[in-house]
């Protein structure tokens, strides 16, 4: 099931670069170019006018009106890719591809027109494989992501989720048509992705898409809760109602664990409570992670998800002393039966005791 909304495991080695500026690092790491296959992937490019709104049309600047807008789609599939079997697949089928970030992001660029012949940036894709387990593809649709992106993937798909989804609109200026001095930013619910140079546009492609993964891996833990309170609200009308609750303590533990595994994935295991480590020395990329988050409403919906949990936790905990309470009551009343049985004991040999007395008393007046 896709769903517009729903981010990070932070690896084991986290690259940080405080001392080292991103920009530097890219232009470091992109050594890797193979020859890409060609795909038949045309993309009508749309008018701006026709697309938007009046809302989005009041939130764009009268400079951007005689931009195309193209989409950008990005689908979160799994825990994490293993990026050096992707890479090393990657490789095998010949895409132009390069490990961006180390355990970090593959970029790979993804033919538009299958009869162009150079080598030119603006007749590609920009193809984006996070470790995350999520795609970012700008310029395709969700379909074609789902047809020709995410097989290249398959192999390389550590714990498989639910697909979750986030669909967005894009404008990429031109460069001999972009301001030097501006870089890319939100206009309304549009990202506008502005540079005079390619790589600086790959660079906030990047920020973009890691604020676009984290919505998405935000809606994987929001549909897992959602499931997760549909299973156990039957359980909560049983309680309600003083029906038997039909669960075990085995199943409430259960219950209590995966709930503790999704407070983690919120709050522990991952960044997305928080600005990765790779923004910390960025401002500009910054700004454009937390524009973007902004605009998916990642933080209240991250607060919401907590409050949830905290329900959801004390559900369980009630479920559980519930549970407990009953097994106390079931020992107590199996101690009085067996103190019952024992009474039961105790005045059947007192009955005896009195029988061989009376015998006795019986035979010496006899004598």
């Amino acid at each position: 099931m896709f769903m517009r909304r729903v981010s990070i495991i932070k690896p084991q080695n986290p690259f940080r670069c405080r001392s080292t500026g991103f920009s530097r690092l890219f232009a470091d790491s992109v050594k890797a170019r193979i020859t890409p296959v060609k795909h038949n992937m045309n993309l009508n490019r749309l008018s701006l006018n026709t697309l938007l709104d009046a809302n989005h049309t009041k939130a764009l600047d009268d400079k951007l009106m005689g931009h195309k807008i193209l989409p950008c789609s990005t689908i979160t599939v799994s825990e994490a890719f293993d990026l050096k079997e992707l890479f090393r697949n990657l490789n095998s089928r010949k895409f132009q591809c390069s490990l961006i970030v180390p355990d970090e992001m593959i970029h790979v660029k993804y033919e538009r027109n299958p009869e162009a012949t150079g080598t030119n940036d603006s007749q590609f894709h920009d193809i984006l494989f996070l470790h995350t387990g999520t795609v970012v593809a700008w310029g395709l649709t969700e379909k074609q992501v789902e047809s020709s992106i995410l097989p290249l993937a398959e192999s390389s798909i550590v714990t498989k989720y639910e697909p979750e989804s986030e669909d967005m609109d894009y404008i990429e200026i031109e460069p001999q048509t972009s301001d030097r001095n501006s870089g890319s930013y939100m206009a309304g619910d549009v990202m506008v992705i502005s540079g005079s140079h390619y790589n600086d546009r790959l660079l906030d492609k990047i920020a973009f898409a890691y604020g676009l993964a984290r919505s998405t891996r935000t809606a994987v833990i929001e549909s897992s809760l959602e499931r997760h309170i549909q299973m156990t609200k039957k359980t909560t009308e049983n309680l309600s109602t003083g029906i038997k609750l039909g669960v075990d303590a085995k199943e409430v533990l259960k219950s209590t664990g995966r709930l503790l595994l999704l407070r983690g994935k919120l709050n522990l295991y991952s960044e997305l409570i928080e600005t990765p480590d790779l923004y910390w020395s960025e401002p500009h990329l910054e700004k454009i992670y937390k524009d973007i988050s902004k605009t998916l409403d990642v933080n209240p919906r991250i607060s919401i998800l907590n409050r949830k949990l905290d329900y959801a936790t004390e559900e369980s905990k009630s479920l559980l002393a519930t549970l407990n309470e009953e097994k106390s009551v079931r020992l107590e009343w199996i101690i009085i039966y067996l103190i019952m049985i024992e009474v039961c004991f105790e005045i059947f040999h007192f009955y005896e005791r009195y029988v061989d007395y009376k015998t006795k008393s019986t035979s010496t007046e006899h004598v």
